[in-house]
């Protein structure tokens, strides 16, 4: 058969390289200096501020020894990672100036999720260089095709998701994915993913999801203690920190909040965040809600909430039995809109927003991001139905709707302040 040439490659560029990391530091100094200006800011998130700098993590993964395993999806599954003995690095970004470069390789008008995460790896920079390996699921057909194009500037592991998850085939087909991730794992690393080696990076996870359940316990029973911005740079600093450095950070957080006193009058409008997912430093939205008279008190995304929450839970010990516990994990609890139905995603929203009692509920979609806007009506509808505010903030990654914005957002604040009597 003959070789076809594929046409998708080319340098990244010194200059390109330099920019990029220049204009991401801008960005994050920007979106931090909004964040320090809230008054009677929590201490200890000043932890979180220098990991998603980048800068102190991207050393330390310089000088680590093993494999690096980057990732494009929170269904990629950590613990056989940690198992191999490598070490996971999401590589999904929220940021603008790498969307032209990318659109140098891929089309316009798709995801600017895919094409700013892509546009790091052609420019040569960011943890898209150290990475041995990238993983891409495949919830979307932009990745999908993603997928095939980044394969000319790294290697590239597919895992396929299986989109209707509750019929049995589906179920089988995703484990057998799971099955051949684990072998090329430890072909990788040259590492046998033993069955004590497993149980271990499952108990690993295990305290980090407990420690983060217990701040999410914290923050329902008193909002008012740590913001939503704040919670995301909690959540999104995990991507790629040290893990047991970040779970026992976050531990010591939790006894700080615990000491907090805050005032209890505080009569900001509590709101659920939900939608496409908002990654650093694409954190347009927050500063936007923030500054005015409201909080996000949780979240429903994949960059937020969904990456920590949900543990593995097994129930027999043994290698099958720890496989399928880590395959149901990353299927069964997915609100993802990939799937067919979404019934359990609406269902989630109303118990998260009676959980914390929130005032009202607004949904980010991002341009050209085909799965959220297609389920966007159901979900208005069925808000609307039970009585809870709902706004549907359609946006991308650039800043020139920011005024446009905050008059929406403005707008739906004051309805809900008029409902509740608030003054």
């Amino acid at each position: 058969m003959m070789k076809i040439e594929r046409r998708y490659k080319r340098p990244a560029l010194k200059r390109e390289k330099e920019k990029v990391e220049e204009l991401f530091k801008k960005a994050t100094v920007k979106n931090l200096q909004l964040m320090r200006d809230v008054p009677s800011r929590c201490p200890g998130i000043s932890y979180y501020e220098e990991i998603i700098s980048q800068e102190t993590r991207e050393k330390e993964l310089k000088e680590f020894s093993g494999k690096i395993v980057g990732s494009f999806c929170i269904f990629t599954p950590e613990e056989l990672i940690y198992a191999s003995g490598a070490i996971p690095v999401r590589l999904c970004a929220g940021f603008y100036d790498t969307i032209s470069i990318a659109e140098g390789v891929l089309p316009r008008d798709i995801c600017p999720l895919v094409k700013s995460s892509f546009g790091f790896k052609i420019a040569g920079c960011s943890f898209s260089e150290l990475c041995d390996v990238a993983v891409v699921p495949t919830p979307c057909d932009p990745k999908k095709k993603m997928a095939e194009i980044l394969s000319d500037y790294l290697p590239v592991w597919v895992l396929k998701i299986s989109h209707d998850k509750d019929l049995f085939y589906s179920k089988e087909l995703w484990l057998r994915e799971i099955k051949i991730f684990k072998e090329k794992l430890e072909n990788l690393t040259g590492n046998k993913i033993t069955r004590k080696r497993l149980k271990e990076a499952i108990q690993l996870l295990h305290k980090r999801q407990a420690v983060f359940r217990r701040f999410h316990q914290i923050k329902r029973n008193n909002p008012q203690l740590i913001n939503g911005r704040d919670t995301q740079l909690i959540i999104q600093s995990s991507f790629y920190d040290d893990i047991e450095r970040w779970t026992e950070t976050t531990e010591k957080l939790c006894e700080e909040l615990k000491q907090r006193r805050i005032n209890n009058d505080d009569q900001r409008v509590k709101l659920l965040l939900t939608g496409a997912p908002l990654i650093w430093p694409n954190f347009k939205l927050f500063n936007i809600i923030e500054q005015m008279e409201a909080t996000v008190v949780t979240d429903e995304l994949c960059s937020g909430t969904r990456h920590l929450y949900d543990p593995v839970e097994v129930d027999e010990w043994s290698e099958e039995g720890m496989l399928r516990a880590i395959a149901n994990r990353y299927l069964l609890p997915s609100t993802c809109p990939c799937f067919i139905e979404s019934d359990d995603r609406i269902d989630k929203l109303l118990q998260i927003s009676q959980d914390f009692k929130v005032d009202g509920i607004i949904h980010h979609s991002l341009r050209l991001c085909q799965l959220y806007d297609m389920e966007l009506n159901k979900v208005a509808s069925v808000l609307k139905d039970k009585g809870i505010p709902f706004l549907s903030i359609h946006t991308d990654y650039s800043l020139e709707d920011v005024e446009q914005i905050k008059t929406r957002v403005e707008a739906f604040l004051e309805m809900i302040k008029s409902r509740k009597g608030k003054k």
